[in-house]
């Protein structure tokens, strides 16, 4: 395999122990956001290959709260997360580590790749937001299309 074909799973092994919470940190550098907008914010700075889940993001903000990393306000529903001062000092310390792990991440999937992998969330998401209105004419023109791809695609691969 060329080297600019770096195979790449999805097990992020280049977060070490605590990376991920620096990762919550710097996605609430950002702005102040409940749970639910950091996995998203998370799952598009790495192009949906790390996705995660409300088992990771719960846990990483309540130990960054207890920490004194994070302040939270609002209701047990909507819950908004903010860095603090001590956090943002923190983040600072980490910085180059994160950097460096972020950086590991672009090299090891490459942007060709993250942006074929967005544009096939992109498909996902509008067939998915819009699956209840389609026709049955309709439906069978894309799957149509659908087929022709992924045949187009077959042959790509195969060269």
């Amino acid at each position: 395999m060329p080297p600019e074909l770096k195979p790449f799973g999805g097990a992020f092994h280049f977060f070490a122990k605590g990376d991920f919470k620096g990762l919550v940190l710097t996605m609430l550098e950002e702005k102040p956001m409940h749970g639910y907008e950091i996995m998203k914010a998370i799952e598009e700075r790495f192009h949906g290959f790390l996705k995660p889940s409300a088992g990771a993001i719960y846990p990483a903000l309540r130990a960054l709260q207890s920490r004194g990393l994070v302040t939270v306000a609002g209701e047990e529903r909507r819950k908004v997360y903010r860095i603090t001062a001590k956090g943002r000092t923190f983040l600072r310390s980490r910085q180059s580590e994160i950097q460096k792990r972020m950086k590991a991440f672009a090299a090891a999937i490459g942007p060709e790749r993250a942006s074929l992998f967005e544009e096939m969330r992109a498909t996902g998401r509008l067939l998915g937001s819009n699956i209840h209105d389609v026709t049955p004419v309709q439906a069978k023109k894309i799957r149509t299309a659908m087929v022709r791809t992924r045949k187009e695609i077959l042959k790509i691969l195969g060269d």
